[in-house]
């Protein structure tokens, strides 16, 4: 039985609404049979028994002598303190990523970024041989790109360099490690930025592509001793660039030959970058005159270092912290917590001018210094990221994290909003510790794929991370809102 939402259990409101039954009984027509009327009167004996049963099972139990077993109250706040800070994460993978940046801006909200690229090459079949005689043509760089960040008014230059130094598989690289390349370009490469992507060429030395073509001959070469021989590319940006580029992780080198006793058939083979070879993306800032120009590893800004807003660029290390210090004050309603419901909604102010803010963010559990947490996976070398977990994922067990939480930005609302209700409950029972969350924008709406052969997850959180410049400026001191509905029992 459903009670009705207003309280029908005064006497008087009872007298009321027989009163007005039965005036509109009276003011029926006259000529109505006895037996209509007997019918009549049973129906309302009827509506008053149901009338009299709905105001006895809506009483309160202590008025009809049933006092409630346990005690429940249901609440509700949205006074508990979020605490933002701007910090400068002391180490960006950005190895393997399923984008390359290459190029540089001067943004006034951020500081000049010069972003550069070094990548190990992979061998098509992962070997290359030829059989009897072969001639040359030609040798050229090929690199596509689907991202900008900048300025888009003005053609740009990207040089390509032949690596001096060995590229370690074993290593993660950051966004600032670095490796000696030779000075002279191999090749500069004429770009138009425009948004919705292109590509672009340039021919290299034949010195080089007779080199590549000469490996081929005799027993040919193989994978291993060709990164020997042929250690990488450097992709760096001309002097004058105004614009970032984020390629594709397939930055290839194609070589052109054909046997010398058929002069029709065109021969090729190529050699590029991949995720699955060590590559990645230096990316270096100076922020001198910006708001962020005191952020350092040991230094965090507070809305008051920074005229009252919050930051995130995430290949450049920049991101916002969230914590929760008053979390635990749920504990001082006597009985035991359970949060039933939480959200934090995060209040964006702007972008920065070089692009639009983020599509989407995740949040990523961080440890007393600012370093995010994450759990190797067995047998893969997989980093699995502690990221906000959705609701059936936070107490799997504890090297899995493969349901990342990843939330759309809301341009109506200006808000990403995250349901932290799994995470906040962690923390009440001692589960979690309450050392804060970071934002870190993703280019992917999902972090974990499955096999189609095997059904197994597969975490994808490291390609998709780190991988753009797009800042988001955060409103200071109501950057950030949390809203908790929870239940309480003695």
């Amino acid at each position: 039985m459903i009670c009705p939402t207003r309280n029908l259990n005064s006497p008087k409101k009872a007298r009321k609404l027989l009163i007005n039954i039965t005036t509109f009984i009276r003011n029926w027509r006259a000529n109505r049979s006895r037996q209509s009327v007997s019918t009549i009167q049973l129906s309302l004996m009827a509506v008053m028994f149901a009338l009299v049963s709905v105001l006895v099972a809506c009483e309160e139990p202590k008025d009809i002598g049933l006092a409630p077993p346990t005690a429940i109250g249901v609440l509700y706040t949205d006074t508990l303190t979020v605490e933002t800070s701007t910090i400068l994460l002391d180490s960006v993978v950005t190895d393997r990523n399923s984008r390359l940046l290459v190029g540089q801006y001067t943004d006034p909200v951020f500081g000049k970024v010069v972003a550069k690229t070094f990548g190990q090459l992979y061998v098509e079949g992962g070997s290359f041989k030829t059989e009897g005689e072969i001639v040359y043509d030609s040798l050229r760089v090929l690199v596509g790109y689907s991202y900008v960040y900048g300025d888009t008014t003005r053609a740009q230059e990207i040089l390509v360099h032949r690596l001096t130094e060995d590229l370690d598989s074993t290593k993660r690289y950051t966004n600032a490690s670095s490796v000696a390349y030779a000075a002279e370009p191999l090749a500069k490469i004429k770009l138009t930025p425009t948004a919705v992507g292109g590509a672009g060429y340039a021919r290299l030395p034949d010195a080089l592509g007779r080199e590549l073509l000469e490996l081929s001959k005799g027993s040919g070469i193989v994978q291993a001793d060709f990164r020997k021989v042929f250690k990488g590319i450097a992709v760096v940006p001309g002097a004058t660039n105004t614009t970032v580029f984020g390629f594709s992780n397939n930055m290839f080198i194609e070589l052109y030959y054909h046997k010398s006793a058929d002069t029709t058939k065109v021969l090729s083979i190529d050699f590029f970058t991949t995720a699955g070879l060590p590559s990645f993306s230096q990316v270096k800032v100076d922020r001198s005159g910006t708001k962020l120009a005191a952020l350092s590893l040991t230094n965090s800004l507070t809305g008051a270092d920074t005229g009252g807003e919050m930051f995130v660029q995430s290949a450049a290390g920049v991101t916002t912290k969230v914590n929760f210090p008053t979390i635990e004050n749920l504990k001082k309603e006597s009985g035991r917590i359970a949060i039933n419901r939480a959200e934090l909604s995060l209040f964006v102010k702007g972008s920065s001018p070089g692009g639009p803010v983020p599509s989407v963010m995740t949040l990523a559990q961080t440890d007393a210094n600012n370093r995010l947490l994450y759990t190797p996976e067995t047998g893969t070398g997989t980093r699995l990221l502690h990221l906000l977990q959705t609701q059936s994922g936070t107490f799997q067990t504890a090297n899995k994290w493969y349901y990342p939480q990843i939330v759309g930005y809301s341009s109506r609302q200006k808000t990403y909003t995250f349901d932290v209700t799994t995470y906040l409950q962690a923390i009440l029972v001692g589960f979690q510790a309450n050392n804060g969350l970071a934002l870190l924008p993703a280019t992917n709406t999902s972090l974990v794929t499955t096999s189609q052969t095997t059904g197994a997850p597969s975490f994808l959180a490291q390609p998709y991370l780190n991988n753009q410049l797009n800042g988001a400026i955060l409103n200071g001191p109501v950057s950030a809102k949390l809203v908790v509905f929870y239940t309480y029992t003695p």
